[in-house]
C-alpha cells in the first residue's frame, strides 16, 4: 500500500522496520502521512476505531504500530486525549524509516542540501577507513558492485541498486560497526538523490566515471585519495541536484 501522491520507496534493505503485512502497512502509511505533513504537528491521530476500520486491522495491530511511531519520536500519548503528532524537532531524523518517509514525499531544496551536508561529513571518512582496513572479501564486494554498475549503465533501476550496493560496501569495509550502521542512513539519503537525479539530463556513465577512482584508491589502500574521490562523487551529485531544482524538479 502506498499513500496517494507519494513516491514509493525504491529500496527497503536499509529500513529498520518491515513494510509487509497489516502492522507494517500501518507504520508505513501513518509515518508517511506525518512526515509528508498530511498529519501536521500538534494534530490528533485518528482514533483507534477509525484506524482499525481504514486498515481492516485489529486493535492490537493498531496499538503496536503506534508504539513504533512513538519510539521514532513522531507521536506522543496524552492522558484521556489519545495520540498527537509531535513537533518536528522531536522526530528522530536519523532513523532510516523516518528518512525514507521523507524520501517518499517531496523533500524541500533545503532538506536535500542538509542531507548532502551529512553525506560530506560521513562518506569521505568512511572511504578513508575502507582504504586503510578493507579485507579481500570486502574489496571483492566493492568490485562486484562496480561491475554491476557498469553492466547496468543504461538501466536506471538496476544502476541505482548497484550504486547503492557500492556505497554500502564502502561502509562495511570501514571495519567499524558504528560507521557501517551510518551506511543505512546514507543509503536513504542516496534514495532521495537518485529519485531527483532521475529527472537529470546527465547520463549515469558520468557518475560511473567518478566511482572508479574510489574503487582504485581502496584497492591500492590509498586513504587520502579514497577520501577525495568520494567527496568528488558527493560534490557532483550536489551540483546535479541543484540543476534539477532550478529546472523545477521538485
Amino acid at each position: 500500500m502506498n499513500v496517494p501522491g507519494r513516491a514509493p520507496v525504491l529500496d527497503e534493505r536499509s529500513r529498520t522496520y518491515p513494510t509487509r503485512g497489516v502492522h507494517g502497512r500501518l507504520v508505513e502509511v501513518i509515518g508517511q502521512r506525518i512526515v509528508g505533513d498530511d498529519l501536521a504537528p500538534g494534530t490528533d491521530l485518528p482514533r483507534e476505531v477509525e484506524l482499525m476500520d481504514e486498515f481492516q486491522a485489529s486493535r492490537t495491530a493498531v496499538r503496536e504500530a503506534i508504539k513504533v511511531l512513538a519510539a521514532k519520536g513522531l507521536v506522543e500519548s496524552r492522558q484521556r486525549r489519545g495520540m498527537r503528532v509531535r513537533a518536528q524537532d522531536d522526530w528522530n531524523l536519523l532513523d532510516p524509516d523516518v528518512l525514507a518517509w521523507y524520501a517518499a514525499s517531496s523533500p524541500s531544496p533545503e532538506l536535500v542540501a542538509q542531507m548532502v551536508e551529512l553525506r560530506r561529513m560521513i562518506e569521505p571518512a568512511a572511504a578513508r577507513l575502507a582504504a586503510e582496513r578493507r579485507s579481500e572479501g570486502e574489496l571483492g564486494d566493492l568490485t562486484a558492485a562496480f561491475a554491476a554498475m557498469l553492466a547496468a549503465v543504461d538501466d536506471f533501476t538496476a544502476y541505482y541498486k548497484a550504486d547503492l550496493a557500492f556505497h554500502r560496501a564502502v561502509f562495511r569495509a570501514s571495519g567499524n560497526p558504528f560507521v557501517d550502521r551510518l551506511g543505512a542512513i546514507v543509503a536513504v539519503i542516496l534514495e532521495v538523490s537518485f529519485r531527483l537525479q532521475r529527472r537529470s539530463l546527465i547520463p549515469a556513465s558520468a557518475g560511473l566515471a567518478l566511482h572508479g577512482p574510489v574503487l582504485d584508491a581502496i584497492q591500492t589502500q590509498d586513504p587520502e585519495r579514497a577520501e577525495a574521490a568520494m567527496l568528488a562523487i558527493i560534490d557532483a551529485a550536489a551540483l546535479e541536484l541543484e540543476a534539477v531544482a532550478e529546472r523545477g524538479g521538485h
